[in-house]
């Protein structure tokens, strides 16, 4: 008997000692991955930060711009360079400037091509920047940019083009600005909805 409750006492001890270091790994990984994301996400704050500035820069650059382009035309009157770190944190990351959605709110039901799209609800009225990771952990970051007169509008995902260009263009007489970043050669705007 005294070998069988040795054994069971060497037993529990063993169990307890497990739990114990398993319970004290869990929370030393819990405290890092906590720790990790904070990183990250002031990382991706600061991503957003340089790029708002830069966005202020511009429109001020378009107030100051009187030139007007043919009709059927459009001219880039300025372009930043953002200088994105390639990674932060280690993490490939992207940037998505988001326009004001204006008439996207209004919108319950989009079909392109026969097929239903789903739209992404807004929780802000105004232009925002959104920069996120493309890796684990996903973390993102919104930041709202204040009132701006421009359009917004592309994306940046880490190793591509990280320009950031004013364009004016004129649409039947329609002359307007908007602020891309990345090398999309579209400019996007909805004018009605039928």
């Amino acid at each position: 008997m005294k070998g069988v409750s040795n054994f069971i006492s060497y037993s529990i001890t063993i169990l307890l000692g497990f739990v114990i270091v398993s319970s004290f790994s869990l929370l030393i990984y819990g405290y890092y991955d906590q720790v990790s994301k904070s990183n990250i996400e002031s990382s991706l704050k600061q991503v957003c930060i340089q790029t708002v500035i830069s966005i202020i820069d511009l429109c001020n650059k378009g107030k100051e711009s009187d030139f007007t382009p043919e009709n059927s035309s459009s001219i880039i009157l300025s372009e930043i360079d953002l200088n994105y770190p390639d990674r932060v944190s280690d993490k490939n990351f992207e940037v998505e400037l988001v326009s004001s959605p204006g008439i996207w709110n209004t919108i319950i039901n989009l079909t392109i091509g026969g097929e239903s799209t789903q739209i992404k609800k807004e929780t802000t009225s105004g232009a925002k920047i959104i920069a996120k990771t493309t890796q684990r952990p996903l973390v993102s970051h919104e930041y709202d940019v204040p009132n701006i007169p421009i359009v917004l509008q592309g994306k940046f995902k880490s190793g591509q083009n990280d320009t950031l260009r004013l364009v004016r263009y004129n649409y039947n007489g329609n002359i307007q600005d908007v602020i891309i970043l990345g090398g999309s050669d579209v400019i996007i705007g909805v004018t009605s909805v039928v």
